[in-house]
């Protein structure tokens, strides 16, 4: 639990849950840990615990169920996009030149919450990669990256500082179905907002994105912060004919 007396206890607990709820961590219809694993997790007292899921019943997004538990009720709008645009391809669109700087790349083990997103087992590996990407020496994209290493054998540094779609599908033949993804506006920490050169009451996007393959295996999953007064994040979206709705 962060110790900033700023903000209560409940509320950061309901922007955890939030946050899980939007990771997809916990799913629509599934039941989230009870109140008392809940006061256990974060340490603190049922009474707070409520206050939070209070917060979320009232949004909509929870739902208690007298016997049974408390429900995800729904969750933030999110979309399903075919084919992302790569940011190295988006810069030449904007007649940028881009550049790529991987700030951490390890192998790490699979911890509960990775790999439940990741749909693995806990204790596989994974890379844990970060990344900050420039248009013209501008800082306009933060990343952090999951991938699951049973994929991606022979991933390295230097295939991250081009494009990791272009890696994955023309490298490793794996073919992109399509990229989950879930945005939604964030006030930047100060260290993010003087790397963006930004105030920190100027709103930065989050995004979310789980990369699906054709065998529906999720084969990447990353969460960016973009410089948003700045750069936004650009998608194509296209119809196929086999497709009659739309999520």
């Amino acid at each position: 639990m962060p110790k900033d007396s700023n903000i209560p206890r409940y509320k950061v607990i309901e922007k955890d849950i939030l946050d899980k709820i939007n990771s997809q961590y916990y799913k629509i219809k599934e039941t989230i840990p009870t109140e008392k694993e809940l006061a256990d997790e974060y340490h603190v007292s049922r009474v707070t615990v409520r206050k939070a899921t209070d917060s979320l019943v009232m949004k909509g997004l929870l739902k208690r169920v007298a016997g049974s538990g408390t429900y995800v009720q729904d969750s933030p709008a999110h979309q399903k996009f075919p084919r992302q645009i790569g940011f190295t391809k988006e810069m030449e669109k904007l007649g940028m030149n881009a550049k790529t700087e991987v700030n951490s790349f390890s192998i790490t083990k699979a911890d509960n919450y990775i790999a439940k997103l990741l749909k693995i087992s806990e204790g596989d590996m994974i890379y844990y990669i970060e990344r900050s990407r420039y248009g013209d020496d501008l800082l306009l994209q933060f990343e952090i990256s999951y991938m699951p290493v049973k994929y991606f054998p022979d991933l390295s540094i230097s295939y991250l500082e081009t494009s990791k779609y272009d890696y994955i599908e023309n490298v490793r033949n794996i073919k992109i179905n399509y990229c989950h993804h879930q945005d939604f506006p964030i006030l930047p920490t100060p260290t993010m907002a003087e790397a963006f050169h930004i105030d920190t009451n100027t709103p930065i996007m989050k995004i979310i994105n789980t990369t699906y393959s054709t065998d529906n295996e999720i084969i990447d999953y990353t969460i960016q912060y973009l410089n948003s007064p700045n750069y936004q994040l650009n998608y194509i979206r296209t119809r196929r004919s086999e497709e009659h709705t739309s999520e």
